[in-house]
């Protein structure tokens, strides 16, 4: 029998895992819509020509309340990927890992909360970045 498709929003679809991520639920027949900042330090010529064209994309940052509307829109589950990269660079631009990683976190959690929406699942991913680097 075949499973239930979905309407989902990966966050940092662009990035290298949920890139992967997003192959996988269009191949397993979801609607998947890519809400991604493309950080030019990550994406140095823009939007990446491997992103199928049968995702929806929205070229934005979770700072950015307008477009969290807009990615969500009739999404019923959202896989969050979307982080500023970098372990060492981390430590000296504090505010902006922060800001990124944090704060953004935060607004796509409260455009949640705040919106009448469908969302019944919310899968939040982590990387080896967490744990920093070894002594």
């Amino acid at each position: 029998m075949r499973q239930k498709s979905y309407n989902i929003l990966v966050t940092g679809g662009a990035g290298f895992i949920g890139s992967h991520l997003v192959d996988r639920l269009l191949g397993d027949g979801h609607t998947v819509t890519i809400l991604d900042n493309l950080d030019p330090q990550v994406h140095t010529k823009g939007k990446p020509d491997y992103l199928p064209g049968e995702a929806r994309f929205v070229h934005a940052s979770l700072l950015n309340r307008e477009k969290l509307v807009e990615a969500l829109g009739d999404v019923e589950v959202v896989f969050h990927q979307a982080a500023a990269v970098g372990v060492g660079q981390s430590m000296y631009q504090i505010q902006h890992y922060c800001t990124a990683n944090v704060v953004g976190t935060a607004n796509l959690l409260q455009q949640i909360v705040d919106s009448d929406n469908n969302i019944k699942k919310f899968v939040v991913a982590s990387s080896m970045s967490i744990y920093g680097e070894g002594l």
